[in-house]
């Protein structure tokens, strides 16, 4: 349980953790569901966090789950805004999936996009805001990110090493 307070995390990554069986992990968590002490966001994940946790904390966690949408986040907090392609190169995921990244965060208004003819570039649009959240909900990553550098490590190896 004082990991589920201490950060929201998948229901999975906690059987993971705990290296119990499902069923055991279920037992515990319905417990601590029925008693109001956790609670539980069903969708793609099943994500159980901290009733002091606000939706919108939550929503973001779930976007972090994402690996290109986690990357992209990580890289745009780190720097000025980029385009698209220079994502792609820094990042080394796809265009498409990058493309797709930054439609989720647009339409969630995490970043915004900045029209230079013939590119675009992207920034965050509230940078302290959205560090003091991922505190919250990712505390391993927020604790090392002065480590993180855009050059070196790779931030494809910054965020294998750091989930």
């Amino acid at each position: 349980m004082s990991t589920i307070l201490s950060k929201p995390t998948t229901f999975m990554k906690l059987v993971s953790e705990s290296q119990c069986a499902t069923e055991t992990v279920e037992k515990y968590v319905s417990i601590h569901l029925n008693d109001d002490k956790i609670y539980q966001k069903k969708g793609k994940f099943r994500i159980l966090f901290s009733p002091e946790l606000k939706t919108s904390e939550i929503e973001f966690y779930e976007l972090m789950l994402n690996p290109t949408v986690k990357a992209v986040v990580l890289v745009l907090l780190k720097s000025k805004p980029l385009s698209q392609i220079e994502l792609v190169a820094i990042t080394d995921k796809s265009n498409p999936s990058i493309s797709r990244g930054l439609k989720l965060l647009l339409n969630k208004k995490i970043i915004l996009r900045n029209y230079n003819a013939p590119y675009s570039t992207y920034s965050i649009i509230n940078k302290s805001k959205l560090h003091s959240i991922l505190v919250k909900t990712n505390p391993t990553i927020a604790n090392n990110f002065e480590q993180f550098d855009l050059c070196y490590p790779r931030p494809s190896i910054f965020l294998n090493i750091h989930h």
